[in-house]
């Protein structure tokens, strides 16, 4: 009994939560920006010589932007205008600014998008203007807008120019609807109330079978209440459902209870011989702080006694 508990808990100690795939995605255009227009933000609708999708292409976070600019050492002023066409315009659903320079720039955010979205730019320094790649001649559908606040509904033209929206953006998937990217923003994707580690429950259970009941001894990974149940089939389509109730295990040490055996379950065992057994599917179950059921099964083989 000693080893088989010992077992339990070295179990118990080892358990690890496995770690989730990467979804990020990038949409927007990686082009480097190499001049600039006055006065006017663009967003881009497609581009031949771009590899990336131009819309968001599910909803989610935003939780970095990027901005290519040709070698300088000037300073520019840039700013990320997150559009929707609507049937009434171009809506600004979000916004943020960062100064860029010459290389590779990105901003940290978390700006939360619906598919479709859109990566527009404006310029807002009026003595430098928009950043934009001018691409030698190479049309790209381009639409032109004058940007108002967030919340605002603005006028727009679209068309084929030589010109390419130097503008990127991280998407993380976004399962629970917080509004924090689930990848590097949200330790607990499976719950909006939580942006820390989610408390997972990790639980074991070791059945020992007497003549009247069979104890279970369970132990878990942090303080939760466990319920115990078991259920054994006795033939002839009939079963035998047996409940230990619940109770709350600490972290760490064992909790012991007690299924006993009802009158059927009773009768049936008299009526086989010792060297006939019945299996008893034994399940100890908890829920977390977030509502996710962990539980462990074993089985207890029951002895007839006739």
């Amino acid at each position: 009994m000693r080893s088989r508990i010992a077992i339990a808990l070295t179990a118990l100690a080892m358990a690890t939560v496995p770690a989730s795939a990467s979804a990020a995605t990038e949409f927007g255009d990686a082009c480097a920006a190499n001049d600039v227009e006055d006065g006017v933000g663009i967003f881009e609708i497609s581009a031949p010589g771009n590899p990336l999708p131009t819309a968001a292409a599910t909803n989610g976070v935003i939780t970095k932007w990027k901005v290519n600019v040709i070698p300088t050492d000037q300073s520019i002023p840039a700013a990320l205008k997150v559009v929707r066409q609507t049937g009434s315009g171009i809506l600004v659903v979000a916004e943020a600014s960062g100064n860029v320079t010459g290389g590779s720039n990105a901003f940290d955010a978390r700006i939360p998008v619906q598919a479709g979205d859109r990566l527009g730019i404006y310029g807002p320094d009026e003595d430098i203007g928009t950043l934009f790649c001018d691409t030698g001649g190479e049309l790209a559908h381009i639409a032109g807008f004058v940007p108002g606040p967030v919340g605002s509904t603005n006028p727009w033209e679209d068309g084929d120019a030589p010109i390419r929206v130097p503008m990127v953006a991280v998407l993380e998937p976004d399962v629970d609807s917080d509004g924090f990217g689930d990848e590097t923003q949200d330790q607990c994707p499976r719950s909006a109330a939580l942006q820390t580690a989610c408390p997972v429950v990790t639980l074991d259970a070791v059945g020992l079978p007497g003549a009247k009941s069979v104890t279970v001894m369970v132990a878990t990974s942090t303080a939760t209440p466990v319920t115990v149940s078991g259920v054994v089939k006795l033939g002839k389509g009939k079963k035998a459902t047996l409940k230990a109730g619940t109770k709350t295990v600490a972290a760490g040490q064992l909790v012991r209870f007690k299924l006993k055996f009802n009158a059927k379950l009773t009768k049936r065992l008299q009526e086989l011989e010792p060297s006939k057994k019945l299996t008893l599917k034994i399940t100890a179950s908890a829920t977390d702080a977030v509502g996710l059921v962990s539980s462990d099964q074993i089985n207890a083989k029951l002895k007839g006694q006739s």
